[in-house]
């Protein structure tokens, strides 16, 4: 039997984990962008010195969004939602409790 939230608490997992899916897609987005950037950069500039920094670049704010997405503290049971240990997965599941990523989306549809 699962403890009841109050709905404080409901609200800042809701939070909690958009904060997490939201920060998932900044990554993909990120990882997903940088061929297409090159190609168009390299296109337009037939430069690699402007490659070497746009890679640069895009390098600095991968290692930002995958730092941001294995921070993410789980509102569940407070761990980091995607590291167990010193692996990190990219799951959408809690490495610690199970708890999914759309759960705060299921109990909302339950409710209504």
């Amino acid at each position: 039997m699962e403890p009841k939230l109050s709905e404080d608490d409901q609200t800042t997992d809701e939070a909690t984990l958009a904060i997490i899916r939201r920060r998932r897609w900044y990554l993909w987005g990120l990882i997903l962008i940088y061929i297409p950037a090159a190609l168009t950069t390299l296109q337009f500039t037939q430069s690699y010195r402007l490659i070497g920094m746009l890679f640069s670049i895009w390098l600095i704010l991968l290692c930002a969004a995958v730092t941001l997405v294995a921070c993410a503290k789980c509102p569940g049971c407070g761990n980091r939602f995607h590291m167990r240990d010193s692996s990190l997965s990219f799951l959408r599941k809690c490495s610690h409790c199970g708890i999914h990523l759309k759960d705060d989306k299921k109990e909302s549809e339950l409710t209504s």
